[in-house]
């Protein structure tokens, strides 16, 4: 007689953590003991990314023959002036707190049991992958592959991932569409203004195809069997996001709001800071185009694209001797503060962790020894 096993669902083969076994640590497939995914990234990938954007941003300074040093020397900030750069402080300290907290309810919606500080970790770690890998590509699967630490299944952290980015983007495409309206006079070239286009365009389609798919889904049998396991888990996240319901929903649209406000709310606050006046409703209309081209660079932090847009976008109604100034320090703020913030929680993490095992280790050998 055949020895016939029961086969798991693909609720439960999908629905919990992967773990390697003994000889892993009983540590998640793909997490690293040097704090990264060992199948998601290395810091070597990270170091040689963020030289390549850094390269990328100083290329278009000095090709657009700007001069730097003179700008530079022209800075004094003092009273009112010093007044914005603490408000732009503020806003960068919101974005980010903003952006970690639409992370946690959105886990805690789908795993009431998974772990708040955990995930206010990761969000927080992901600031330095998404910031030093091409397109931002590697911040996802580093996110469900560290959410699934914090007590997540794989379909959880999926959802909770997708769930966040897809409102994310969305809010950041309705106040992009802004930009379209004529009257505005937003700067736009015929290029930017049908990547623009093809984007608005692209949100609608993708919440309305996953919506369609998610309830029937079509094509399974065309999947290849080795993805089959991968499309039905996304699927199921898709299912378990629309059921967490509208509570959930709109305490995330809250904070991503929140999170767009305070963003939008940097340059302006950073140009009035060097002694800027003008209409602040072009800077933050035209920030939000800027934000909606700059994923398609294909160098780390959207290097390369996101300096030619804002001296194209912004810079054109800024005064020359402030504007290569301007462009600096909201790169600093926006991009190079949140990557330091993520490799120094990502380093607290680590010697944390080590430190924890030693203590075990220890105990251990200190029991032996005992006994």
């Amino acid at each position: 007689m055949s020895d016939k096993r029961k086969k798991p669902s693909l609720v439960t083969e999908l629905g919990e953590p992967h773990t390697a076994g003994e000889e892993n640590g009983g540590r998640p497939v793909g997490v690293g003991d040097d704090g990264l995914g060992q199948g998601v990234m290395r810091w070597w990938r990270l170091a040689i990314g963020l030289m390549a954007g850094l390269a990328a941003g100083a290329a278009v300074i000095v090709i657009a023959g700007s001069r730097i040093g003179p700008q530079i020397a022209k800075v004094h900030l003092a009273g009112e002036q010093l007044g914005y750069v603490a408000l732009a402080g503020v806003c960068l300290v919101v974005v980010l707190l903003s952006d970690a907290f639409s992370l946690v309810a959105m886990a805690r919606a789908l795993c009431p049991t998974s772990s708040s500080r955990g995930v206010f970790g990761v969000a927080l770690e992901s600031h330095l992958v998404g910031g030093a890998t091409s397109f931002g590509g590697l911040e996802i699967p580093y996110q469900v592959v560290r959410l699934r630490r914090s007590g997540l299944s794989s379909s959880q952290a999926t959802s909770a991932v997708l769930g966040k980015g897809m409102i994310h983007t969305s809010l950041l495409a309705i106040v992009a569409a802004v930009a379209l309206v004529p009257a505005l006079g937003t700067a736009l070239t015929p290029l930017e203004r049908w990547v623009l286009i093809g984007v608005i365009l692209g949100v609608i389609a993708v919440w309305a195809g996953i919506t369609l798919w998610t309830h029937r889904p079509v094509g399974m049998r065309l999947v290849p069997r080795r993805l089959k396991k991968y499309v039905a888990s996304f699927r199921e996240a898709n299912l378990v996001l629309l059921h967490t319901g509208w509570r959930a929903i709109l305490i995330m649209v809250a904070l991503q709001a929140v999170y767009w406000v305070a963003m939008f709310a940097i340059i302006p606050l950073i140009l009035l800071a060097l002694g800027w006046r003008g209409s602040i409703l072009h800077v933050i209309v035209a920030q939000a185009a800027l934000q909606v081209i700059m994923p398609f660079s294909p160098l780390p932090g959207g290097a390369g694209i996101a300096e030619l847009g804002y001296l194209g976008l912004i810079g054109a109604s800024v005064p020359t001797d402030i504007r290569v100034v301007s462009l600096l320090l909201w790169r600093v703020a926006t991009w190079l503060i949140p990557m330091a913030l993520g490799a120094l929680v990502i380093g607290i993490r680590v010697a944390t962790s080590k430190g924890r095992t030693q203590r075990v280790r220890h105990r251990e050998v200190s029991r032996v020894t005992t006994e």
